[in-house]
């Protein structure tokens, strides 16, 4: 009787305890139907490179290693003695442009009035002719005289001819275009403005500010530094823009698409979750875009269950307490369960498009307006294109 009972309560505690572990198998079993992880992902990230676009001298930096900036601050200045001068070198040029074209409409002003001067003298000599000519047949004057009065009347044409030439050459001279409402519309004096306009942008850029907000990396630069176009001087990465790279084996990704929930874990803190989503699959594994590919056309050839990296965007961005760092170790659970999301898209890419058409981009370098230098400089007037009519116009030419 005792080992009969013995063994009712074996039984029963073994019934009790598949009963038990029924609903966590099931639930395993749901989970690992419906979802596929791993374990090899990374935090990743857009990494601004801060350089210079000119060569120069670092007179001042304004930050540090893992200081924290925002968009526009300024980071690091260049001696700006230099490009000040060829700015006033380019003020200078804009304003002998612009006195060689007054020049020119002084010349043309001068011109048209040698040709009324010119003209004038010839309906002179045309009269002289004339009555020397009536003169000359009624036998009052002599041949001496009559030769004269031809000999002038030639001259006169012939100055008139003259005039005319330096009329067309001063004209030339403006572009063949002399309304004077178009004064300093000229090739010459947009070539000062344009060179002008390029000295105070190469000035503008000996300060060099944060393309956008993030957090400062890698500073390698010094005061004293003397640096070159291109050359890296510190990085920034930005908090707001970073995402999960999770490279999954090849035989995972037959369910996964583009917009299925994902949950992530990260090593540095335990026991908390962040959700995302699947963005985007690349459309290469990693070996494919490896700086040495692997020779597959081999006799030893092993195969190799390839990965592909998944692209996986946060929903929201991490709290204040739990921040996320480029490189970090994560692991990553893609629920594959809704399979009708696609393949070749990136949920990112419907947020800047409109009708087919891309309407904004996700990354926009901010420009800001040309700043005006060296208080102080004398006004030398508007530039092409602003310019008024001057007081006092050259006559046309009739």
């Amino acid at each position: 009787m005792r080992s009969s009972f013995s063994r009712r309560v074996i039984l029963a505690l073994v019934i009790i305890a598949i009963a038990a572990g029924i609903v966590p198998a099931l639930r395993y079993y749901r989970d690992f139907m419906s979802h596929v992880s791993t374990d090899d992902a990374y935090v990743d990230g857009t990494v601004a490179l801060v350089s210079s676009r000119l060569s120069g001298t670092v007179s001042a930096v304004y930050v540090e290693d893992n200081w924290q900036v925002k968009e526009g601050d300024l980071l690091v200045t260049l001696d700006p003695r230099t490009f000040q001068v060829r700015v006033d070198q380019a003020r200078a040029q804009l304003a002998r442009a612009r006195q060689t074209v007054d020049e020119l409409y002084a010349q043309l002003a001068a011109a048209r009035a040698g040709l009324e001067l010119t003209e004038s003298q010839l309906n002179q000599a045309v009269l002289d002719y004339n009555r020397e000519a009536s003169l000359y047949k009624a036998n009052v004057v002599s041949k001496e005289t009559y030769d004269q009065a031809v000999t002038a009347y030639r001259v006169a044409k012939a100055n008139v001819a003259l005039a005319q030439h330096q009329v067309t050459q001063a004209q030339a001279a403006l572009g063949g275009d002399s309304e004077d409402h178009a004064r300093y519309d000229r090739p010459i004096v947009q070539q000062a403005a344009a060179a002008l306009e390029a000295a105070r942008l190469d000035l503008s850029y000996t300060r060099i500010t944060a393309p956008m907000s993030g957090i400062v990396t890698h500073k390698t630069v010094h005061v004293g530094h003397r640096v070159q176009p291109g050359e890296p001087l510190m990085a920034i990465v930005p908090t707001r823009r970073l995402y999960i790279t999770a490279n999954f084996k090849e035989t995972q990704l037959t369910d996964v698409r583009v917009g299925q929930a994902a949950d992530i874990t990260a090593d540095i803190y335990p026991g908390y979750v962040y959700k995302g989503h699947v963005d985007s699959i690349s459309m290469g594994t990693g070996a494919a875009f490896a700086l040495l590919p692997p020779e597959n056309a081999t006799g030893n050839w092993v195969k190799v269950v390839q990965r592909v990296p998944v692209k996986i965007v946060l929903n929201q961005p991490p709290p204040p307490d739990k921040p996320l760092r480029i490189g970090l170790s994560v692991e990553v659970s893609v629920d594959i369960s809704d399979t009708r999301g696609p393949l070749l898209t990136s949920t990112l890419q419907k947020h800047f498009f409109r009708n087919g058409k891309p309407f904004t981009p996700p990354e926009r370098l901010q420009i800001p307006p040309l700043p005006e230098i060296l208080p102080g400089w004398p006004d030398i007037g508007p530039l092409p294109g602003g310019q008024s009519t001057p007081p006092s116009a050259p006559m046309k030419q009739s």
